[in-house]
């Protein structure tokens, strides 16, 4: 997202600025905490700094609760010091409104709180706060963008504004009651009766909270549009921009109630908060740069054709909080940094530039050391930063080289896995299809052409399009009919589908397809014929093409109709690949090899997806020539010119073997310069490397 200068110099009443703005360069930026008790020489130094920095973004909480002190009560002395220095020092304020954070006499906790008001009293105070801030501030020449809400994700509560409007969707999902008792194992009366407290008993039903869940989703996506509607109340000429961070992005998002593509209407930029001390629990630390790339596809792929921002990248220290303590070294900050830029983010925003003085995160997370001054951590963010300046001309209108393959998530299945989950194993784990998702993601990475990532309701699969397009449901146990219809569509429009694992098992509500006619082999033309229960340690013996791949737990039986045989084991089928008309295709492993490469190495199967999917891998203008474990590329293009970021995830040194353009001269833009192997260039990269090359 951009400083929305045209439109304001325009003063044209509900100029669409975000629609019209023309691109700009990356801009970095930092989270400046403010609280009581800071000084204006302090404020006002904090600004400097980023200013120097050539980070001319800071984000701020406008914290309800240091703004009321008591009933109608208002002081904005300390904010007004803020907005202040940052119109003195040109940085653009993107302000975090925290209408779930009421003062302590409206009984909040004194902080920045979290979520949404839960009663309408509630609601109501917070609009009039959301109207005093908007309005104190909206005509401040430094205010860039709102930022709804911080880290919105939330976990369903039983607030008595959400159980009431819970009810009210429940009727429009059933009939009538009798059809939702007999969904759920209830008795209620009517609707109003109904309670959001779960049956119990190891066969009780689970549809209760997989509703529940489904709700909170929508409702969730109705709070932060709320939120925006009072601010576009105030700020009715639409001069700003709007935008939200989602955080934990590498989990269960059914957990946190995300959907983030259906926030897209309302916002003109969709963010995130990458904190690998609080949200790479999945990962090792050496796949801390590939969480990296995941999260931005991620988000890109719901914002498209939107900006996508890092709202919030892990700047510092962490000691006390967090799940796990990690200081990040400037080899992390240029690694982190570069990634996130090569994969099309709009803006990168470190948490903090100064740290709190007191409580929860006192003295941690910071860019600056305790004496104020510049860690090497903020000179590597602030070197990045002038590199990119000086080489605006190509930054400028750069656009990621996107993927020929797209990884789907189902939310329907997530949603499942959050109530039907065991953790004895990865596969049963409530994170079982993200696993298989990470899996895919980090085989196509060791290709050198990373995936896009979309959500399965986000993706047009009834696009007619002039290139083919390949996707990858991996283990999305949970499917409706409607959804095998779209997947008829995107096949017999001439695509390939590789469906893995369990996916297609389960309707949303558990109910087992394989004996309710498995609408999915409409698409494979195969039904499923068993699960059969291995171990841990599972290998899937494949015969065209001819490879083992590791898998995990199952490999299934498929009873085959119309499709080839792709793979058997003891006598069964285990794999098939069925032609469709218009040169569609449709990859059938029923087996979990996705986390089975997530958990022994997704080298072999790598090699896999670059042999079935070799014509549009190989038409990547970068590549890699064969799977490189550590090594991650990312690729924005302008016109016939390339910036390339090769980074080594690694704690030890690898050498990363590019395929590209010929006739292009080479830039070092930063780290070591890749040396020519015939046709190659080679990167030498020493552990947590990253080197990234202007190609013109």
């Amino acid at each position: 997202m951009k400083f929305w200068l045209a439109c304001l110099l325009a003063l044209l009443p509900g100029c669409a600025v975000f629609a019209q703005t023309p691109a700009q360069a990356p801009l970095l930026g930092a989270q400046v905490w403010i609280e009581p008790g800071q000084t204006p020489a302090q404020i006002d130094g904090w600004f400097r700094e980023l200013s120097e920095a050539h980070m001319p973004v800071a984000r701020i909480f406008v914290m309800w609760s240091y703004l009321e002190l008591g009933p109608g009560q208002w002081d904005y002395s300390l904010y007004d010091q803020v907005f202040r220095s940052a119109e003195k020092y040109h940085v653009r304020i993107v302000a975090t409104l925290t209408p779930g954070g009421p003062p302590p006499f409206l009984s909040g906790d004194g902080n920045q709180g979290h979520g949404y008001p839960a009663t309408e009293v509630g609601r109501a105070a917070a609009a009039v706060y959301i109207e005093k801030i908007v309005n104190r501030y909206k005509g401040s020449p430094a205010l860039d963008t709102w930022l709804l809400v911080n880290e919105p994700g939330m976990a369903p509560a039983e607030d008595p504004r959400a159980v009431a409007e819970f009810r009210v969707w429940l009727t429009k999902r059933y009939a009538d009651i009798g059809e939702l008792n007999k969904s759920w194992g209830s008795a209620y009366g009517g609707f109003t009766e109904v309670s959001v407290v779960a049956a119990t008993g190891g066969f009780a039903s689970e549809n209760r909270q997989i509703d529940w869940l489904d709700f909170w989703r929508n409702y969730q996506t109705e709070q932060l549009q709320w939120i925006e509607e009072q601010i576009r109340l105030q700020d009715a000429n639409l001069m700003h921009g709007m935008h939200v961070n989602p955080h934990a992005l590498i989990s269960n998002m059914a957990g946190l109630s995300d959907d983030l593509a259906s926030w897209r209407p309302f916002l003109d930029s969709l963010g995130c908060s990458i904190h690998p001390a609080w949200h790479f629990g999945l990962l090792s630390r050496n796949q801390y740069a590939l969480g990296v790339s995941y999260i931005n596809d991620l988000v890109q792929g719901a914002s498209e054709p939107k900006p996508h921002w890092v709202t919030e990248l892990q700047g510092g220290n962490n000691i006390y909080s967090s799940n796990k303590p990690m200081d990040p070294t400037a080899d992390d900050i240029g690694q982190w940094v570069w990634t996130s830029i090569g994969a099309g983010a709009d803006r990168v925003i470190f948490w903090l530039l100064n740290a709190r003085a007191q409580g929860t995160e006192a003295a941690e997370w910071s860019l600056l050391d305790f004496q104020q001054r510049p860690s090497r951590r903020l000179e590597t963010a602030s070197k990045i930063a002038q590199i990119v300046e000086s080489h605006s001309d190509f930054f400028r209108g750069a656009h990621v080289q996107q993927s020929p393959v797209t990884v789907i998530l189902s939310l329907e299945t997530m949603t499942l896995e959050a109530r039907y989950h065991d953790a004895d194993y990865p596969g049963r784990d409530s994170n079982a299809h993200l696993l298989a998702a990470l899996g895919m993601y980090q085989a196509l990475s060791q290709l050198g052409v990373p995936p896009r990532v979309k959500l399965f309701g986000d993706y047009d699969w009834r696009a007619k399009t002039a290139t083919r397009r390949i996707a990858i449901l991996p283990d999305a146990r949970a499917i409706t009919e409607s959804q095998v219809g779209d997947l008829e569509a995107f096949v017999d429009n001439g695509n390939t589908l590789l469906i893995t694992g369990l996916t297609g098992f389960y309707d949303p509500h558990a109910k087992a397809w394989p004996l309710a006619g498995f609408p999915l082999g409409r698409v494979t033309g195969a039904d499923l014929k068993e699960v059969h229960f291995i171990g841990s340690d599972v290998n899937l013996r494949l015969s065209s093409p001819v490879l083992t791949l590791p898998s995990h737990l199952w490999i299934s039986s498929i009873e085959n109709h119309t499709a080839q045989v792709a793979g058997e084991r003891g006598g069964e089928i285990v794999a098939t690949a069925r032609k469709a008309k218009n040169g569609g295709l449709v990859l059938w492993d029923p087996s979990p090899i996705g986390i089975g490469g997530w958990l022994r190495g997704t080298e072999p199967l790598a090699g896999y997806l670059k042999t079935e999917f070799a014509q549009a891998i190989d038409s990547e203008p970068f590549r890699f020539p064969q799977p490189q474990k550590g090594c991650l590329m990312r690729i924005l293009k302008n016109g016939g010119a390339y910036l390339s970021v090769v980074t080594n995830g690694e704690d030890s040194p690898v050498r990363c073997e590019v395929q590209h353009p010929e006739g292009l001269r080479r830039e070092k833009l930063w780290g070591e310069s890749p040396q020519e192997q015939g046709s190659n260039a080679v990167y030498a990269l020493g552990a947590r490397g990253t080197s990234v090359t202007l190609w013109r």
